[in-house]
Parts: C-alpha cells; sequence; structure tokens
C-alpha cells in the first residue's frame, strides 16, 4: 500500500472507495480541475490541478495517479476568507502532464480542447501564441476562467527550448569573458556566505550580470 493510500484508509473522515479508471478522473477533472498554463522564458509551461474541499477526495486522485507513475505535488491547504478551505494537487513534470492529459482526453467534454492544445503544444504541433490564441478563444466562450494572454511566443515549444538553451551558453561564454579582480571576489563570496545576499542583490551591489556572479561564486 502506498502512502497515499495508507491516508485514504486511515480515519478521520477518509473515504475507502478509490478512483479506479482514468473515465473516473476525467470526469472530475471535467469539472472540478483545471490546466493551467504560465508563460515563461520563450515557453509555455502547463500544469494539471485538481482541487476540492474535502481533502480525502483529492487524497483518492493522487493515489490514482501515483498508482499510473505520474508524480504529483503535495496536497496543498488553501485558506479562504468567507468560505471553505479548498486543497490542491498538481501535477507539473513534463512527462506526467503529458501521459494525463492524453489519458483524459477522450472522455472530457467542458476541458477537452484545453487537454488538445496542451497536447499539439507539448508535441511540437503548436507554436506557443497559436497555443495562445486557442487558449484566449475558450476564455471568450466562457468555458475557461482567467484573462486573455498577449502573443509573445512565436516558436514552438522544441524551438524555445532549443532557443534558451543557445542563450544560456551565449550568457555563459560572455560572463567567463569578464575579468573580476581577486578582493572584489573575495568580498562577493563573503557578502553571499556570510550576509546570505542573493544573487540578484549581489548583481545590483557589485555591477555585474547575474552569470558573472554565478561564475565567481561556482554555482550551477
Amino acid at each position: 500500500m502506498t502512502e497515499s493510500e495508507e491516508e485514504i484508509a486511515g480515519v478521520g473522515g477518509a473515504i475507502s472507495e478509490q478512483y479506479d479508471s482514468w473515465e473516473q478522473v476525467s470526469g472530475y477533472f471535467d469539472g472540478d480541475g483545471n490546466v493551467g498554463v504560465e508563460v515563461v522564458r520563450y515557453i509555455l509551461k502547463f500544469k494539471l490541478r485538481f482541487s476540492d474541499t474535502w481533502k480525502p477526495q483529492i487524497e483518492t486522485i493522487r493515489a490514482f495517479l501515483n498508482r499510473d507513475s505520474i508524480s504529483t505535488s503535495a496536497v496543498w491547504h488553501e485558506r479562504r476568507e468567507g468560505r471553505l478551505d479548498a486543497y490542491r494537487l498538481e501535477v507539473s513534470a513534463v512527462s506526467g502532464v503529458l501521459k494525463a492529459a492524453r489519458a483524459m482526453l477522450p472522455f472530457c467534454v467542458k476541458k477537452a480542447e484545453d487537454l488538445r492544445i496542451l497536447i499539439e503544444y507539448m508535441e511540437g504541433r503548436l507554436s506557443g501564441n497559436d497555443a495562445i490564441v486557442r487558449l484566449n478563444e475558450e476564455v471568450k466562450r466562457g468555458r475557461r476562467s482567467g484573462f486573455l494572454r498577449d502573443l509573445t511566443l512565436p516558436h514552438t515549444r522544441p524551438e524555445g527550448l532549443r532557443i534558451k538553451e543557445l542563450t544560456n551558453a551565449s550568457r555563459a561564454r560572455a560572463a567567463y569573458a569578464v575579468s573580476v579582480t581577486e578582493p572584489v571576489q573575495q568580498e562577493i563570496r563573503t557578502d553571499h556566505r556570510k550576509r546570505k545576499l542573493s544573487f540578484v542583490k549581489l548583481s545590483r551591489k557589485y555591477g555585474y550580470s547575474v552569470s558573472v556572479i554565478r561564475r565567481v561564486l561556482g554555482a550551477r
């Protein structure tokens, strides 16, 4: 028995019934789940979220996903003023998001287009802007909550990841080309170790880029 299953089988209001099919989980997701999306550098980051006001309900979802080798977050407790507390579970690892989305798509109605967009983008068949246009349409139709996003990602996910990789490599080369005297390097290391200054604060204090600060501190 897994940790999640032990929690479900316990006392204190827990339930003994468990989800045992993707049809059941998909039906729940279609009503109380959602496809989360965030615009990060060069790509879109998708998550699958499940929420409920009753924790054992979410624990059964978590147990089912874990049994199917899909990693999840812990169950988060959200306090909401004037409303019942909520419990949330997320799937954020790329492999788990794609696996769960593919499994749920045939059984969803309201969230089907969101899942379809997620899958097509993560498989490299849509650009970021194509995905955003379709997500915005879902918001306009009222099938999806949220705000309308600007078109800022013209590349597909593989292209975006490649651009990110090349950009990071270019910055790393530039950082190694910058000369920092040994006394200043010692001051940076001391501030980081003793004063716990972050890379960003060190960058502002000494006037070097974060990449240079990371190089001085030997961080990857």
